[in-house]
């Protein structure tokens, strides 16, 4: 059987089990990443069709990894943000001059991502990829995790042992790593789905970005390229299967009517994805020499885009205080220990402000929005307008948004 030394051992290679291997190699850590399913656009993994908002912050924390240059031609930039309501007045923009920034987001296709990073992380010799492969079960002991790892080599599973000083589980939302620790995961069901799409429209969308807000959830517009957007439209459970049945031209009306014709007609919609919506939280991020993070350590409700750019900020977190810790360690002639099981609960306790403020934020967003009743309707309307009169909260509200929950 095949024994593998390595630093740290990472379950998981979507966008955030990816970047953090990036970054820990940037660090000379030795890093092993075992990732299910190959890299190709008919995976069924993170890195499939749908389209994803980058916060300005994680365009910073993507450029200081190395990878936003070869992420450029893929990008959109998110110049203007148009926030309604459906059936009341209330409208608030925010504009990237407002604030003094290059843009206030960025639109990607996940498949883009998913190419550009895995091309990074299979040229840079720090890190191991077993790929198809899982990880079935690990322990503790004597100051290191010992990892089984099952690797799919010509249609036969090949166990593989790893020694390492910290497993990450960044294996989504129904994470092996979790199971394995036995840690609850607190869920709560929106009793909706997320619809997705490519819609076009009669103009160009000139790096806008559209979000409307109705009484069975908000929809969505994400600039993309030529007179591409992502389209999102939320649907309450009980109307799903009839959704799913609309043909093409039946679902850019519904669209439309709860959107409204922004720029021109709708034109063309592809294929619909849809995913049931809900919001997960673990409280105990840490335990011993393990640690979750990205969805595996929580989702979110997508009405603020929050979820892959609080994963982002968690893993520049996560390497900020590392680097504290491997200076600390020289300072007194320590070894470095990255999985330091208290480094490990400190770093947790560090991030819940930040998770349960985005959590917060999302959750209270929709209970606002969805409530049927006219008088709120009214009263959100009255925050809206109050919010573009005052471009102090405006600004503070566009920061809070471009840092991912900062």
């Amino acid at each position: 059987m095949q024994t593998i030394t390595t630093d740290v051992v990472i379950s998981g290679g979507g966008p955030v089990g990816l970047l953090l291997a990036l970054g820990l190699a940037q660090q000379a850590q030795k890093v092993a990443l075992a990732e299910a399913h190959l890299p190709v656009e008919s995976a069924p993994n993170s890195f499939d069709g749908r389209v994803l908002a980058l916060s300005y912050g994680s365009m910073l924390a993507l450029e200081s990894l190395g990878v936003w240059q070869d992420l450029t031609p893929f990008v959109t930039e998110i110049l203007h943000v148009h926030v309604s309501q459906k059936g009341y007045l209330g409208i608030t923009t925010l504009h990237a001059e407002e604030v003094g920034v290059p843009a206030l987001g960025y639109s990607i296709q996940s498949r883009d991502l998913g190419k550009v990073l895995w091309q990074h992380v299979k040229k840079t010799p720090q890190i191991q990829v077993l790929c198809p492969a899982k990880v079935v079960d690990f322990q503790e002991s004597d100051g290191l995790i010992h990892v089984q790892v099952e690797q799919t080599v010509d249609s036969e599973s090949v166990p593989i042992n790893i020694e390492a000083k910290l497993i990450v589980g960044a294996d989504g939302t129904d994470s092996q790593v979790r199971k394995i620790l036995q840690l609850p995961l607190e869920e709560k069901s929106y009793q909706a789905f997320g619809v997705l799409a490519q819609i076009e429209t009669e103009e160009h969308p000139n790096n806008w970005s559209f979000e409307r807000f109705t009484e069975d959830g908000p929809v969505a517009l994400l600039p993309m390229k030529g007179h591409a957007h992502k389209a999102v439209l939320v649907c309450p459970k009980q109307d799903i299967e009839r959704v799913k049945n609309l043909s093409d031209q039946e679902f850019i009306a519904l669209f439309a009517a709860k959107m409204g014709e922004r720029l021109g007609a709708f034109t063309k919609v592809s294929p619909r994805v849809v995913y049931p919506l809900k919001e997960t939280y673990v409280p105990q991020m840490s335990k011993g020499r393990a640690l979750l993070m990205g969805n595996a350590s929580h989702t979110q409700h997508p009405v603020a885009a929050q979820g892959l750019n609080l994963g982002i900020q968690d893993i520049e977190v996560f390497l900020s205080e590392a680097n504290k810790l491997h200076q600390a360690s020289e300072s007194t002639g320590d070894a470095f220990d990255i999985g330091q099981p208290l480094f490990l609960a400190e770093y947790a306790e560090l991030r819940k402000p930040a998770h349960e403020k985005v959590m917060g934020l999302t959750d209270g967003l929709i209970q606002i929005f969805q409530h049927r009743s006219p008088i709120v309707g009214h009263l959100r309307g009255l925050g809206l307008m109050a919010m573009q009169a005052m471009p102090t909260v405006k600004r503070r509200f566009a920061r809070f948004a471009m840092g991912g929950g900062k």
